[in-house]
């Protein structure tokens, strides 16, 4: 497909071709809060070899074929951070327009009211560096995504879409 008309279109995939163009992404992604209001993130660990290597990500999972948006959140904290599953709940959708991969993301946002443990974040899954809470205020190109800085903006602008 040309990306010539800005036609996009959504394909199952058992694996996701993180190269493929002019797609359609559905994720979730966890917020979960300390008292500082600051949000779990994870560090990407830097010899990951992707975009993200380095840098505060928040929490997140592709959502599989036919997959309700509430399982992949569960999802995020059972399978991503590999820690006890808690009740979550939806806060809002947010999306925007990848230019640069020529992908639009719609991204289901959950929250959780039950931090996590210190133990749990001594404990990061493979590929993370670290698990830490993190003020989104701080959050700049240098050291998060682009996605974490979107949906800290998302977080102020509920329903925008960004471009």
């Amino acid at each position: 497909m040309s990306s010539e008309n800005n036609l996009a279109y959504a394909v199952k995939q058992t694996e996701i071709d993180y190269k493929a163009e002019d797609l359609i992404m559905l994720q979730a992604q966890l917020i979960n809060r300390n008292d500082k209001g600051h949000v779990l993130v994870e560090k990407v660990a830097a010899d990951s070899g992707t975009y993200s290597a380095g840098k505060y990500y928040i929490p997140g999972v592709a959502m599989k074929f036919g997959e309700h948006p509430e399982e992949a959140g569960h999802r995020i904290l059972t399978e991503e951070l590999e820690i006890t599953d808690r009740e979550i709940h939806l806060i809002g959708c947010q999306s925007h327009d990848d230019n640069e991969r020529k992908r639009w993301y719609v991204l289901f946002l959950f929250e959780t009211s039950d931090p996590v443990s210190q133990k749990e974040m001594d404990n990061p899954c493979e590929g993370i560096d670290e698990l830490l809470y993190f003020d989104l205020e701080k959050a700049t190109p240098d050291n998060s995504t682009q996605g974490l800085m979107d949906i800290r903006e998302a977080l102020k602008n509920p329903g925008k879409t960004y471009l």
